[in-house]
């Protein structure tokens, strides 16, 4: 997984590397967990943009990696409340609407609402929609 931060708190996801990376050689999710655990350090809200494939379309997870996800996930629930949403960059209109039926069970097991856009330019307007939206929330409280 390769995580660009350097927009935060729009952080850019592209998991196609991890994938090329596993057809090659023993890929390290540890590693990829920890630099996803690091972007929870500030506390601050932020959106996810994956703007690669979505990675179930390429790789099914082995038990194993399955577990450790899971097990990282129930630790880390209250941090990842800091996730605003994940949208998912998808210009082919047939699989954003497959991918749409995947959305719930995203959310369910993430905690955060999983979006579709047709272009990068489209998922950072609805990115900064939805930081927007928290901003005027927290004021608000």
């Amino acid at each position: 997984m390769i995580i660009d931060d350097s927009k935060f708190p729009i952080v850019f996801v592209d998991f196609q590397h991890s994938l090329e990376q596993e057809e090659n050689e023993n890929h390290n999710h540890d590693k990829d967990i920890a630099a996803f655990t690091n972007l929870f350090e500030s506390g601050n809200p932020f959106v996810m943009v994956s703007t690669g494939e979505a990675p179930e379309e390429k790789h099914k997870h082995s038990r194993e990696e399955a577990r450790k996800i899971n097990a990282w996930r129930k630790i880390n629930k209250n941090k990842l409340k800091c996730i605003q949403a994940t949208i998912q960059v998808e210009p082919n209109k047939v699989k954003r609407v497959g991918l749409k039926l995947y959305a719930s069970v995203y959310e369910k097991f993430w905690g955060n609402p999983l979006l579709f856009a047709q272009t990068q330019e489209e998922a950072l307007e609805l990115a900064k929609s939805v930081l927007h939206k928290v901003s005027l929330s927290r004021n608000n409280n």
